[in-house]
């Protein structure tokens, strides 16, 4: 019976020494093409505060309407694996000129995620 203990221990505390993995929340709308240029690359961040979840808008408009490229993909990377913010597309992206994304990070974490917009 000791021995049952004393391994049972060790599988415990060997268990709690492997490196964890953490997926981030990351996202790809459309697809990036070979003749496709990145039209604009930003990192979106916001502080966390305790006890409260945290949001923020991110808008991509491109100044010249006349001439502005249409987007064929939208990549977004979080950057904080462990508590990180969801991404969600709530207007424009592939096939339009602009782009609106709205990201909520859990409660009391923060929002810090690489976008990438890619268009032709």
């Amino acid at each position: 019976m000791r021995y049952f203990t004393l391994l049972a221990a060790a599988l415990v505390v060997l268990a709690c020494a492997l490196p964890r993995t953490y997926a981030g929340n990351d996202y790809l709308w459309g697809e990036i093409g070979a003749n496709d240029y990145k039209l604009e690359k930003t990192t979106v961040s916001k502080a966390f505060f305790v006890g409260l979840v945290q949001t923020k808008k991110y808008t991509f408009k491109q100044s010249d309407n006349l001439n502005a490229l249409t987007i064929t993909a939208i990549k977004v990377t979080d950057k904080k694996k462990r508590n990180g913010a969801t991404a969600e597309l709530i207007s424009g992206g592939p096939g339009s000129k602009g782009a609106t994304i709205k990201f909520t990070s859990v409660r009391g974490g923060g929002i810090k995620d690489v976008v990438e917009i890619w268009g032709r």
